[in-house]
């Protein structure tokens, strides 16, 4: 495939699940980034257009076909990292050497904590990686262009934050939070072995304590604000294949009223261009009219001390493909929302 001179040649790494599927997709509409491979150790071979679901529609297919990861040659401006976790630590060294960025949507690498790393990413710690990494919000980090890989959070972690953040970098919540977690079925990969039978028609607890993104969201207040929070935090089933809802339950510092949450989420989120705040009286998010976009919903309800903040997004794309074309845009100072501005069209599943 041959790149025009305007254009930026990137990878994705393990396209055939759904993340990667977004990704190519998603990528198919930006104006700047071109994909020029995409890996899958089991399709190799196979045409990508014949295999996504989502290209049915194509007046014209691509000539790209699936690859083996060793099969990657030369450099590429972006590298974009879907890979189970665990794979990527393996190969960093070896892809880090053929890219300037490594967007990574993957759990390893957005820890530094080595006993929580070693607790539930055990192979960033068994492979050495010299580059340096740190893990990037497009709404609230910096960019450092002498980072090499851009970690992007999980999605049910992501839409948590989302809830959080105000709260916390104003100081108007006491340490405790509690946090429930609903997330649709592709949240679980194609690899998942529960079966459509437990899922339909049902509401259940996934994960009541334990779960990866607990750590991964106290991290992140940490890093970012330096505050910490003692997190409870669980994560329940949706009957969706789509869609994250957050509720996050919070006791207010004393003296602190609804007029300065409404205000700290207000000044939080007004100039950013897909997260859009429902202020109270005015609606709620919901899951429905957020599937298929790369924008997130966030509300915060106070009665008394009492604050309830919710946020909702689309797992697969402001939980993962979309929010990592969003910080390729912000590193490569393109307009934040290039190739983000096509809403559900041909979203599978």
């Amino acid at each position: 495939m041959s790149i025009s001179g305007n254009q930026r040649r990137v990878a994705i790494l393990g396209g055939s699940g759904f993340t990667g599927a977004e990704l190519y997709r998603l990528l198919g509409k930006h104006p700047h980034l071109e994909v020029d491979f995409v890996s899958s150790e089991s399709k190799a071979g196979i045409p990508v257009d014949k295999y996504y679901i989502g290209s049915i529609h194509k007046k014209k297919s691509s000539s790209l076909k699936f690859s083996k990861i060793a099969e990657l040659k030369g450099h590429y401006d972006a590298v974009f990292s879907c890979l189970p976790t665990g794979a990527l630590p393996k190969i960093i060294n070896q892809v880090s050497e053929q890219t300037d960025y490594i967007f990574n949507v993957s759990g390893d690498y957005r820890i530094s904590d080595p006993a929580i790393l070693n607790q539930h990413y055990p192979e960033t710690l068994k492979h050495s990686f010299e580059g340096r990494w740190h893990y990037f919000i497009p709404e609230f980090s910096r960019i450092d262009p002498s980072v090499k890989v851009i970690n992007l959070p999980g999605c049910m972690a992501v839409a948590t934050l989302y809830t959080l953040y105000p709260l916390v970098a104003h100081h108007l919540i006491e340490d405790r939070v509690v946090t429930d977690a609903k997330t649709g079925s592709s949240g679980g990969g194609k690899s998942t072995t529960e079966h459509h039978a437990e899922r339909s028609h049902n509401f259940r607890a996934f994960k009541v304590h334990g779960h990866r993104h607990r750590p991964e969201i106290e991290h992140a207040l940490n890093y970012h604000l330096d505050r910490s929070v003692s997190l409870q935090f669980s994560v329940f089933s949706l009957d969706l294949p789509r869609g994250i809802m957050a509720s996050s339950y919070s006791l207010l510092k004393e003296g602190v009223e609804a007029v300065d949450v409404k205000k700290a989420f207000y000044s939080t989120y007004s100039n950013t261009p897909f997260i859009h705040y429902f202020s109270s009286g005015n609606g709620s998010p919901m899951i429905k009219t957020v599937v298929g976009t790369n924008y997130a919903e966030v509300g915060a309800y106070v009665e008394g001390r009492n604050c309830v903040s919710l946020a909702t997004i689309d797992n697969l794309i402001k939980g993962a493909a979309g929010q990592a074309i969003q910080a390729a845009n912000l590193y490569f100072d393109y307009s934040e929302d290039a190739g983000l501005q096509f809403e559900g069209e041909g979203a599978w599943p």
